[in-house]
């Protein structure tokens, strides 16, 4: 079957001295891996990650790799392409992406939630700051496994438990498994804050690092076969 789509580039490997893997998610078909003929000359042109392009390729069921017939750029993130921070947050959510999406699902809502983040992301309006915990919180929304936090008490000893997805009363229950009172409010803010909001937020290194961390920790406990400890070890450092 014929497929012609918008798609975004999230990430390459090298297959052989000329060619590529790409896995691509598209409008249409959801997350596609491609092997790319002199995929290593197109890299710069075509295969950064968070490009939009149009693409049409033969689609088949239970077929790991495709093969793109035609490809056209759509979209160049350039202002996230020349910003160190910008970029290390796209490798960084790019490699997340890939991770928990299934191949050949239709994805076509987190498609266009991914695209929207992307064009912001891309504009002057956003420093980049604090962008990958707002896209990895909203994305948990696209997924079904949403924190919960109608419940939490701003005043109280709330907390919020990873495992159930909701903030609750702090007890001794809680103590080895709930976040610490100054993540969970962390959290609860972040939940709360529009994208624009977020550029008026500040943490510390060592708040930002832990709150990277629990939340990836939080998708392993809700995302099938999601391993995040080197990923997030790679990432941590960069910040």
């Amino acid at each position: 079957m014929l497929i012609n789509s918008e798609a975004i580039i999230l990430n390459h490997i090298r297959f052989s001295e000329r060619d590529l893997i790409v896995k691509v998610l598209t409008k249409k078909r959801g997350l596609i891996s491609f092997l790319v003929k002199g995929g290593q000359k197109k890299k710069k042109n075509y295969l950064q990650q968070l490009m939009i392009v149009n693409i049409s390729f033969n689609f088949k069921l239970n077929k790991n790799l495709h093969y793109i017939k035609n490809i056209e750029l759509k979209s160049v993130p350039n202002k996230i392409l020349i910003s160190h921070l910008k970029r290390n947050t796209v490798l960084f959510l790019c490699e997340i992406i890939s991770r928990i999406l299934k191949e050949g699902s239709d994805e076509e809502r987190l498609y266009e939630y991914i695209e929207k983040s992307i064009s912001y992301l891309n504009s002057d309006l956003c420093s980049g700051k604090f962008f990958d915990i707002w896209f990895l919180l909203n994305l948990t929304k696209l997924l079904g496994v949403a924190p919960e936090f109608t419940s939490f008490e701003k005043n109280s000893n709330s907390v919020f438990c990873p495992e159930t997805g909701v903030f609750t009363l702090f007890t001794n229950h809680e103590k080895n498994i709930a976040w610490n009172k100054e993540q969970s409010l962390l959290l609860y803010n972040f939940l709360r804050a529009n994208i624009e909001e977020i550029e008026n937020f500040s943490l510390s290194y060592n708040d930002y690092k832990n709150l990277i961390e629990n939340i990836l920790h939080f998708y392993s406990l809700h995302v099938s076969n999601f391993n995040y400890k080197k990923l997030v070890a790679g990432y941590t450092e960069l910040l």
